[in-house]
């Protein structure tokens, strides 16, 4: 659920931040925006996404291209602060109250107690009841449901009691403290019961039922209908059919041409039009999300103002934009510190892979400094391991793996990899046969960045002996290889938010499943009893000291090789009255109002 956050870090954000439109008021940019003669007007945002989403359904994608799309169409009861970065109430009429449990089952818990907005309805009209929210819960915590990535996060939830005198009030139970609890019961995509379920498939099961792994699992086994429910949920039109795709949010599908756009048009019943609240706005009329991954293609785009938006545009791309004279007058370009890591995927569970010393020889093969420097044009900090460097427990006595072929011979050569037939390639016996240390890097092929990188990897592993054999693939192919653990070296970035991190979801064992996020096959004893001893662990000072422990141990195994921490890179058009964020994407689409100077 890398949609979480806490808004402890705002401090952070506000040091770290860069130049900000924010010291140019609306009027003032209104008045600047009058003299420029842009090539569209009206009310359509148009976005650059980088890649196809997978699906729309928030709970059947962790791709935060999804996520930009489905979150105009989908609510939660709670979100995040585009400017302060803390939770604020959207289907909720606020903040939970939240008292401990002192009796019963979930003693030594918590109640979560949400009030749904008295104005909150569905687009049939129909109210947003706490029966909505005890079936969205049901839904991820369906075993059968392909919901893994997200259901660690709810892992203490018991039970759901609803007010029998409103309908709208209820109290999430939970048997244990936990570092993200409001926001994990908060911010989960709410589903309508009366579209999702028609024939009541999950009426009759208790949600206290499905909260308890042992009894979900024997229901997932034993029950038609919770099995007939995930099948019909898991299927392909509930993930990208128009009609198929039904929320409270301000926006409807209308329009989806696969490799091309896809297309929102706002709802003219929506509930919250009249609500001057953070995160509940709908400025645009259509919103259009044009599917760009070539980065060429993107920054031409946003040449032509064909484009209103877009981040995470190549970097050198971005830096000649900022240096176009013509470009600066319409477009606001921006750095913002991005919570998001790049990384090198390792597969543990290759027999190649498997000893910790090959793994650190494949770090030593990094000039990470380089890399930032000469394909990042220096917008990023180093990082060495999963927590980002602006937060207080990063473990910032761990010294960066440097550069050093020399070094990764000598490790290589401890863990048995030699050059026995001379022909300049390391090999080692490996269950009675002598194997090659040739291995894949797998990639995305419209990623300019991670093609050049692995490119520049290539050419350093082969001086040390290691043969990698680039395959660039496009995006669900590549997610289809790591699901199935079919890869050996993979390049990618994890996005998350400012908040206490919880590592069940990417690093604990129970997440190496091929729906989990566990796509390295790190983990043992130690490191998943400090993944569960971190999630209940209140005192941030205690918790600090076990966060970096789990650190140490990333470290020391290196199932990953942890690059650096970016600067955002967004663009937006000065045609909009609109404000960067930290917060992914780095702009709120829904808030993007076009000046009224515009239209005049």
């Amino acid at each position: 659920m890398n949609r979480i956050f806490l808004g402890v870090w705002l401090l952070l954000f506000v040091a770290m931040a860069g130049q900000s439109c924010r010291n140019i008021d609306s009027d003032n940019r209104s008045s600047l925006a009058e003299k420029i003669d842009f090539k569209r007007i009206g009310n359509e945002v148009v976005v650059r996404l980088p890649a196809e989403p997978d699906g729309l359904n928030p709970l059947l994608t962790t791709l935060s291209y999804a996520r930009y799309v489905s979150e105009q169409i989908f609510q939660p009861l709670l979100d995040f602060d585009p400017e302060s970065y803390e939770l604020i109430p959207i289907l909720a009429a606020q903040r939970p109250t939240i008292e401990p449990i002192t009796t019963g089952p979930a003693a030594g818990g918590l109640a979560y107690t949400f009030t749904i907005r008295d104005e909150a309805a569905w687009p049939d009209g129909s109210p947003v009841t706490a029966e909505d929210v005890v079936f969205s819960y049901k839904i991820l915590l369906n075993p059968k449901v392909n919901a893994a990535p997200y259901r660690p996060y709810l892992e203490s939830l018991t039970d759901v009691e609803i007010d029998p005198d409103n309908p709208r009030r209820f109290s999430v139970l939970t048997d244990e403290k936990y570092i993200l609890g409001e926001a994990s019961v908060g911010n989960v995509a709410i589903y309508p019961r009366y579209f999702y379920d028609p024939q009541g498939l999950l009426s009759d099961i208790a949600l206290a039922d499905l909260a308890n792994p042992e009894t979900a699992a024997r229901l997932a086994e034993n029950n038609a209908n919770v099995a007939a429910f995930a099948e019909t949920f898991n299927a392909a039109p509930n993930q990208r059919d128009a009609d198929k795709l039904i929320g409270s949010g301000p926006y409807r599908l209308v329009e989806w041409q696969s490799g091309q756009r896809i297309v929102l048009e706002r709802r003219e019943n929506y509930w919250a039009a009249d609500i001057d609240a953070p995160r509940l706005e709908a400025g645009p009329d259509r919103i259009v999300f044009e599917i760009i991954p070539d980065q060429t293609t993107a920054a031409n785009a946003v040449r032509d103002e064909a484009i209103d938006a877009a981040v995470e545009l190549d970097n050198q791309d971005f830096v000649r934009l900022r240096e176009n004279e013509a470009v600066r007058t319409k477009f606001l370009l921006e750095t913002q510190p991005a919570y998001k890591y790049y990384y090198i995927l390792l597969n543990t569970k290759d027999p190649r892979l498997s000893d910790k010393r090959v793994r650190r020889a494949l770090a030593h093969l990094v000039d990470v400094d380089g890399v930032i420097e000469n394909l990042y044009n220096g917008l990023a900090t180093r990082t060495v391991g999963p927590v980002h460097p602006t937060k207080s427990y990063y473990e910032d006595q761990l010294k960066p793996i440097p550069y050093d072929p020399d070094r990764a011979r000598e490790l290589l050569a401890e863990a048995g990899w030699t050059d026995s037939d001379g022909d300049g390639l390391l090999d080692k016996e490996i269950d009675g046969e002598r194997v090659p240390l040739s291995l894949d890097f797998l990639t995305i092929a419209s990623s300019t960045f991670g093609n050049n990188l692995a490119q520049i990897y290539q050419e350093n592993a082969r001086q040390v002996g290691v043969e990698v054999t680039i395959q660039p693939k496009e995006v669900q192919p590549a997610i289809g290889d790591l699901r199935s653990r079919d890869y050996h070296i993979y390049g990618g970035a994890f996005g998350n938010l400012p908040l206490p991190d919880d590592f069940k979801q990417l690093w604990h064992t129970e997440s190496d499943t091929p729906t989990g996020y566990n796509r390295s096959g790190f983990g043992n004893a130690e490191s998943d009893a400090l993944i569960d001893e971190i999630r209940v662990t209140m005192d941030p000072k205690k918790r600090e000291e076990l966060y970096q422990r789990f650190q140490r141990i990333l470290y020391e195994e290196q199932p990953m090789i942890f690059l650096f921490a970016p600067a955002e890179r967004i663009v937006l058009s000065k045609r909009f009255d609109a404000e960067p964020t930290a917060l992914a994407p780095g702009f709120q689409v829904a808030d993007m109002v076009v000046l009224e100077s515009i239209n005049n």
